[in-house]
């Protein structure tokens, strides 16, 4: 694991309690201590992005997680596949081909441009 992942885990961990149960809870009156939801962490990381001056959607962030992965490895799809867990690598070659606007290359090669 990462050390700043590690180190923001454990930070989290002081803040939720060491107590057995789900990992994120929420921390609202009504259900503090219940599992996060997955239209709670959409809904927070569309606000902390609205805080930002950005509109971000979870799926956005694990896109251009997997997008960067791509680059850093120099396009080791295999390797990305491992991180992003796609069973597909399909799905990755997608990804791909849209990070290196492949087929944009290729339209503008046969139309001339």
């Amino acid at each position: 694991m990462p050390t700043p992942t590690k180190a923001a885990l454990e930070v989290w961990l002081q803040a939720r309690g060491t107590d057995e149960g789900p990992l994120f809870v929420t921390f609202d009156r009504a259900g503090k201590g219940g599992r996060l939801t997955g239209s709670a962490v959409y809904f927070i990381v569309r606000r902390l992005g609205t805080k930002a001056g950005l509109t971000v959607r979870p799926h956005g962030l694990r896109h251009l997680a997997i997008t960067s992965a791509l680059d850093l490895t120099k396009g080791d799809v295999r390797a990305v596949q491992k991180f992003s867990r796609h069973k597909d690598v399909r799905v990755l070659n997608t990804y791909d081909d849209n990070r290196q606007d492949i087929a944009g290359d290729v339209a503008r090669l046969v139309a001339g441009v």
